[in-house]
């Protein structure tokens, strides 16, 4: 919990709670945007929540396409505690973080080390692998901190 309190604290951990006005989202209006970018395939990548003050409170999902015809994972709204996790993934002076929605065989990665960009794996095997466009760094939303639980790095992490 240490590593992911101190990060927090770096200047690339900047709170975005609402998109800039040119950034596509995924997210409902009424919902948190923890993460959302332009990729490279002309489809957007969103983590939206909502009311997620706790692991056991509210809800995280992972979101891919367009608007109006997107994948959601996990497809309800499901405590964050049972799918998603958080993890440190900072090596030397390249700060990052991974957001992990897991359900056998899939996961569904999010990370924020620029300059941000997705990835899923079935069966520990990447089979999705794409990059955000914009050019300026993505980091988490803070809230995320406080919803999502703490894990530990996994071999799918290290891709």
């Amino acid at each position: 919990m240490m590593a992911l309190s101190s990060l927090v604290n770096y200047d690339v951990a900047i709170a975005q709670t609402q998109p800039s006005q040119d950034e596509q989202t995924l997210c409902n209006e009424d919902e948190d945007v923890y993460f959302s970018c332009s990729l490279e395939n002309q489809k957007t990548v969103s983590v939206c929540a909502k009311d997620n003050t706790t692991p056991n409170r509210g809800y995280v999902q992972y979101r891919y396409g367009n608007k109006g015809d997107a994948f959601a994972f996990p497809p309800e709204n499901v405590l964050p505690a049972t799918t998603t996790r958080i993890t440190d993934v900072s090596e030397g002076s390249v700060r990052g973080l991974h957001l992990r929605f897991s359900k056998e065989p899939y996961t569904y990665i999010v990370s924020s080390v620029s300059p941000g960009e997705i990835y899923v794996s079935k069966n520990g095997k990447i089979i999705f692998d794409k990059k955000c466009q914009a050019s300026s760094y993505k980091s988490f939303s803070n809230k995320v901190f406080d919803g999502v639980n703490e894990a530990p790095v996994t071999k799918v992490d290290m891709h």
